[in-house]
């Protein structure tokens, strides 16, 4: 048994390293939604911090103990679902009974059904979190005294031991939910720059990071394979007026527009990625020269045909586009100069009056294409 503030400094010890710990375990899921099995865990390890917090129990000055197990029930709570809570109470119970059947023993059932039920009604009911928090633990402090009074049996309330609970639990509860909320914020932002550190954030395609990770993933495999490689540039035609027309919140509507379409009317194997402003890039794999060039000419008609709602839908406009296109061991002999070579073939396109498609060949050799 340990002294006061050698049990308290212990029990947050304790507290902060089992929230670590269940963050590790749960970190590929989304603590927003909970599934089954974050749930079961959740519950299985609520149970088990309570237990061990039963066992580091904290000694008083007035030879009584005391412990936190109420503060890994509210967090689950907080942050379950009634499985998670369900399990955590009724493995809280069962190791109570298991330390010794006794009418303590019992009266620990009332408290823990007693601190469900205000957990619950305070979460919902009151809006300001931590407003809630803090009424939850005066709440549950509550019936832990009233229940002390009635286990008294008339020989009077030990102050100091209520004092003491109050204090210990108030302030390990806030602390708690503080790191808690704190995992979660540093998780959440971790995941969201995780995502756009490969993911173009407005059309959801493949950045430019991703692109070069496809494209060297592709050299790579091209040495041990004869497969032909292709790539398009392809650029929106006079965009700047789009935006200068309707707004850059309607044009990021038509580069969103763009990215849907390209999503439909490619392969699932073509590497699709926005490389910056209005210029995007799709990577065919295992793809020769002549295909190149139909897919792109296929792309722009498909572009060319579709309407682009701007204005909350309540106009419609067409844009085109220009792409360049070329393929690696047919028009471009050197594989480092594959984006290049497609980024002069769409600067000729646009040059020739836009709304085609160019090839690197068309470049290098004008006359006889």
């Amino acid at each position: 048994m340990l002294s006061f503030y050698d049990g308290f400094f212990l029990n947050l010890c304790v507290l902060i390293a089992a929230l670590f710990v269940y963050k590790e375990l749960v970190k590929k899921s989304s603590f927003e939604i909970q599934t089954v099995s974050t749930a079961i865990i959740s519950g299985l390890l609520g149970g088990l911090l309570a237990a061990v917090l039963m066992r580091f129990n904290i000694a008083t000055s007035t030879n009584s103990i005391i412990d936190l197990r109420i503060i890994p029930f509210m967090l689950v709570i907080l942050y379950g679902n009634w499985l998670s809570t369900s399990i955590t109470a009724t493995l809280i119970i069962l190791i109570r009974f298991m330390m010794g059947v006794s009418t303590y023993a019992f009266y620990n059932i009332i408290f823990i059904l007693a601190s469900w039920v205000i957990f619950c009604f305070c979460f919902k009911k009151i809006k300001n979190r931590w407003v809630s928090i803090i009424v939850m633990l005066t709440l549950s402090n509550i019936v832990y005294t009233v229940l002390n009074i009635i286990l008294s049996e008339g020989k009077g309330l030990n102050i100091l031991l209520i004092s003491t609970y109050w204090i210990i639990c108030i302030l390990g509860g806030l602390i708690a939910v503080y790191m808690m909320d704190y995992l979660n914020e540093t998780e959440l932002i971790f995941k969201r720059n995780n995502k756009y550190a490969f993911t173009d954030p407005l059309t959801g395609l493949n950045n430019v990071r991703s692109f070069d990770l496809a494209f060297n993933k592709a050299k790579s495999k091209l040495e041990k394979s004869n497969e032909s490689i292709s790539i398009m540039i392809l650029d929106i035609d006079h965009f700047k007026q789009v935006n200068d027309t309707y707004g850059h919140l309607e044009g990021d509507l038509v580069l969103k527009k763009l990215a849907a379409i390209l999503k439909m009317s490619q392969d699932p194997k073509d590497i699709i990625s926005r490389n910056g402003g209005e210029e995007f890039s799709v990577l065919l794999n295992d793809c020769d020269h002549k295909e190149a060039y139909e897919k792109a000419d296929a792309l722009r008609k498909v572009v060319e045909n579709s309407f682009f709602a701007v204005k909350n839908g309540t106009i419609t406009i067409h844009v085109t586009i220009s792409i360049g296109i070329t393929t690696y061991n047919d028009t471009t002999i050197e594989i480092d100069q594959l984006y290049n070579h497609a980024d002069q073939a769409l600067y000729a396109a646009k040059k020739s009056g836009r709304n085609k498609v160019c090839s690197y060949s068309q470049v290098i050799d004008p006359v006889s294409n």
